[in-house]
C-alpha cells in the first residue's frame, strides 16, 4: 500500500490517480474531511476504484496523527511507501502578512501541522519500512525558501525545515533499503490556491503549474528514482 497524505484534492489526489493508473498498487488517501475524500474515491474509474482506500486524518490534529501512525505500523497496513504532502500556508488563507502581523496561534499551527506531526507520521512510516528493509518516502516541500517568499514567512521556514529531515533520514536509512526524497514545486494552481496563487506567482516570477502536471512528475520520481540527489526541485 501506497500512502499519500491530504489526498482529497490538488496534488494528492492528482499523486493518488496517476499510481493508480501506472501500477497496481493500493493506495491509501488520506484528507480532514470525510465527504471530500468519499468524493474523490468516485472519482476514479470503476476499475482502479476498489484499490483506493481512504482514512479521515487532519494532520493539524495529534489523535488522527496518532491512530494514523498506529495503523502505518500494523501488520494490516503493508505499507511499501509515502508521498507525504500535507503543508499549510497561512498565507493563502489569512493572505500575505509581515512576520511581526501574524498571531502565535497562526505559528502554532503551521508548525504542528507542517513539522511535528509529520516527523510523528514520518518515523511510524520510517519504522515499518526499516522492518520491511524497502520502501520509498518522498516530502512535497517547495521552493518558496528558496526565493525567500514575502508574505509567507511561516510557511517558508517549515517547509526549510524539511531539507535537515530529508538529508539526515538519507544517511539513516539509505543502507537499509529505504529510499527517501524531497521534491520542490513551485507554484501550483489548486482549489486552495486558486484566489492568490497568481498574486504570488507575480510578485516572485515564479511560473504556476498544475497539480496534474506536478503529481506526473512526482509519480515518476517515484517509481523511476534517477541519481542520488536527496533534493529535487521540479
Amino acid at each position: 500500500m501506497i500512502l499519500i497524505t491530504g489526498a482529497s484534492q490538488g496534488i494528492g489526489y492528482a499523486c493518488a490517480k496517476a499510481l493508480l493508473a501506472r501500477t497496481d498498487a493500493k493506495v491509501l488517501i488520506t484528507g480532514r474531511d470525510a465527504p471530500r475524500l468519499a468524493a474523490a474515491r468516485e472519482g476514479v474509474p470503476p476499475s482502479q476504484r476498489e484499490r483506493l482506500f481512504t482514512r479521515v486524518c487532519d494532520q493539524g490534529c495529534h489523535g488522527d496523527v496518532h491512530r494514523l501512525g498506529t495503523f502505518i505500523a500494523s501488520r494490516e497496513a503493508e505499507l511499501e511507501g509515502a508521498i507525504l504532502n500535507v503543508g499549510i500556508n497561512p498565507a493563502f488563507r489569512e493572505g500575505p502578512r509581515r512576520l511581526h502581523t501574524v498571531s502565535a496561534a497562526t505559528i502554532e499551527d503551521a508548525v504542528r501541522t507542517n513539522c511535528t506531526h509529520l516527523l510523528l507520521l514520518t518515523g511510524a512510516i520510517l519504522g515499518t519500512l526499516w522492518a520491511r528493509r524497502a520502501g520509498t518516502v518522498l516530502w512535497i516541500g517547495s521552493r518558496a525558501p528558496a526565493v525567500g517568499m514575502r508574505g509567507a514567512a511561516v510557511y517558508c521556514a517549515s517547509k526549510a525545515f524539511l531539507a535537515g529531515l530529508a538529508r539526515s533520514t538519507h544517511n539513516e536509512y539509505a543502507s537499509r533499503g529505504v529510499r527517501v526524497q524531497l521534491l520542490h514545486p513551485s507554484l501550483v494552481r489548486t482549489p486552495r490556491t486558486a484566489d492568490t496563487v497568481d498574486r504570488f506567482a507575480a510578485a516572485h516570477g515564479q511560473p504556476v503549474h498544475s497539480a496534474d502536471d506536478v503529481a506526473a512528475s512526482i509519480v515518476e520520481h517515484y517509481l523511476c528514482p534517477s541519481g542520488d540527489a536527496v533534493e529535487v526541485n521540479l
